[in-house]
């Protein structure tokens, strides 16, 4: 009996443990997800209301990461109890009262009127003004394109460097898989100025086709080794028999080898499209041209050093995780049998 209790408290206490590890993992999402809701541009005031240093109490505490999480403002804009708004400045917070008695007599009170209707903003409004006000869908469609040729093309690459590293036998086979590997221990940042001179050499910079030949390639070592250790486990004799049957080299590549291997063609497809998607130093470094921006480059101009509008940039970065986190759930079953299979041979 003593052994069965100690036995459910070790549960208890793991789960316990667990939970306050989801917790703690979820709490920056939620944030970010409470901050494109907010009706302001500065989160800074949320800040001020927890207690000085000694003073805080535990209903503090619950109250400070409740507030986090749904600000109250928020609250306040679907009640509709907004009668006067804050303005954050240095720290401090200064209340707007009303002063209809001040403008009754201003001549300019109707075109005040009218832009204080343009300005009436709602719960949803980032996200509104971020598609009508703002290059957003253009920024989505740079990256769409940006990602997915940069991915094909590494993907392309990399099965038919992995094939030939995998079946055939050539001097040098072990230095490049050799330097494949001491690759992956450069830091990205030390490969920026080669990558854009090379770029600039070729005269394409500032354009698709150089972005998506410096993304495809910086993916390449990593997508080769991955799928060579996958091919390795699928056995020579098949494609011994296809070629008896009367196919080439590369028509036993295309019909027996790739079908094959769709759960390492998934997670190498996945890796690049990831890195594209989410590049930055390599945007920022080859692209200029506003209309050209992916969204990485696109989110910064909310963010600057005299005007920071984090409620849009809270807004797009919500948007753009949710595609991201579809299309890991939807190739996971691909990813994970990749992982495993591409791992033992034989």
């Amino acid at each position: 009996m003593t052994v069965h209790r100690s036995s459910m408290f070790r549960v208890a206490c793991t789960h316990v443990l667990l939970w306050g590890a989801c917790l703690i993992a979820l709490f920056p999402v939620l944030r970010v997800v409470s901050i494109s809701f907010q009706n302001t541009d500065t989160i800074s005031q949320q800040m001020e209301r927890f207690p000085p240093r000694g003073e805080a109490t535990a209903g503090d505490y619950i109250s400070f990461f409740m507030h986090a999480i749904v600000p109250p403002n928020l609250i306040e804009s679907f009640s509709g109890n907004e009668t006067k708004a804050e303005i954050v400045y240095m720290g401090a917070e200064v209340e707007i009262e009303d002063e209809e008695d001040e403008n009754e007599n201003d001549g300019f009170g109707d075109l005040d009127s009218l832009d204080a209707q343009d300005k009436e903003r709602y719960w949803y409004s980032n996200y509104v003004d971020l598609f009508q006000k703002h290059l957003f869908l253009q920024w989505i469609y740079n990256s769409l394109v940006i990602s997915m040729s940069a991915s094909l093309i590494g993907l392309f690459l990399a099965a038919t460097t992995a094939y030939a590293f995998s079946r055939f036998d050539f001097p040098g086979k072990r230095i490049g898989v050799g330097f494949l590997l001491t690759t992956q221990m450069i830091p990205g940042p030390m490969m920026i100025i080669p990558i854009y001179l090379m770029i600039k050499s070729l005269g394409l910079g500032n354009s698709y086709a150089g972005l998506v030949i410096a993304m495809s390639v910086s993916t390449l070592p990593f997508s080769i080794m991955v799928l060579r250790g996958y091919f390795d486990t699928i056995p020579g004799s098949l494609e011994d028999a296809a070629k008896v049957d009367g196919c080439s080299t590369v028509e036993s590549f295309f019909r027996i080898l790739l079908p094959l291997s769709t759960p390492a063609l998934a997670i190498a497809f996945l890796f690049n499209f990831t890195s594209a998607w989410s590049e930055f130093l390599l945007a920022s470094t080859l692209i200029d041209d506003v209309t050209l921006r992916p969204w990485t480059l696109g989110l910064m101009e909310f963010s600057g050093n005299f005007d920071s509008r984090w409620g849009l940039f809270a807004a797009g970065s919500v948007v753009i995780a949710v595609p991201s986190v579809a299309l890991f759930l939807y190739s996971s079953k691909w990813v994970i049998s990749g992982l495993t299979l591409g791992g033992v041979k034989g």
